[in-house]
């Protein structure tokens, strides 16, 4: 059976729909050792490289009770902590071939497998890599930081740079927090759908979003009405 790991906090209704789809659902446990609003993202706690998965320590035994032979799974190194950037050891963007971090704070075995797997390393000064892309396919992205932008057209990615503030909410105790939401743990690759966590016409102006994705010829999954919310994105197994 197909499997996804998210955010225990995510809505009914997203829950609802990719039970429909036909995955089992793993829920990640909430951390006091970052601040609330990353508590239980994927994001944050997982890095899916390939059939490979490295787990932060804290959430690691609760994967393997789930997911048993599904993925070559791997307890990361890095226990992570509540300050940047001790929070960011596993926020890897994975696209295509290439990997894109501030390696300086990669967890250690997450960039050994990285370079197991040939992996072309860019080095970027964001640490919330992941969490500031969202990746559509192999050479296509979606990103609202200025600065990854100008980095990532060197390589001759396909990118949607969005230069308008995005209403994307993160959760802080049951509410919506201060802090923004980040593109890449609102919007998440999952099969031939591209899933929007919450509705799509609340953050896409000019519907420039959606176009991108249909272009690829991929299904658009959005939520009408509701909030979009950054649950650190979804990991597919």
């Amino acid at each position: 059976m197909k499997k996804v790991i998210i955010d225990n906090r995510m809505r009914l209704e997203e829950k609802n729909k990719l039970e429909s789809l036909g995955y089992k659902i793993i829920e990640l446990n909430s951390s006091e050792s970052v601040y609330q609003e990353i508590s239980s993202h994927t994001d944050i706690f997982c890095t899916k490289i390939r059939n490979n998965l490295i787990v932060e320590p804290s959430q690691y035994q609760l994967i393997k009770n789930n997911i048993q032979n599904d993925i070559n799974l791997i307890k990361g190194e890095t226990c992570l902590k509540n300050n940047y950037p001790e929070d960011v050891g596993y926020n890897v963007c994975i696209i295509g071939s290439y990997a894109i971090h501030n390696f300086k704070y990669t967890d250690k075995r997450v960039k050994k497998i990285l370079e197991k797997e040939n992996y072309n390393l860019i080095n970027v000064n964001q640490g919330y890599t992941k969490c500031s892309i969202a990746v559509i396919d192999d050479r296509s992205l979606i990103t609202a930081d200025k600065g990854l932008y100008k980095e990532l057209m060197k390589y001759n990615f396909d990118i949607l740079f969005i230069n308008y503030k995005l209403n994307i909410k993160l959760i802080n105790e049951g509410e919506f927090s201060t802090m923004d939401g980040f593109i890449g743990g609102a919007i998440s690759r999952i099969d031939n759908n591209v899933f929007i966590s919450g509705d799509l016409n609340k953050i896409d102006k000019n519907n420039q979003i959606k176009n991108f994705i249909k272009k690829r010829n991929l299904n658009i999954i959005s939520f009408s009405d509701l909030d979009v919310i950054d649950y650190g994105g979804i990991i597919e197994i």
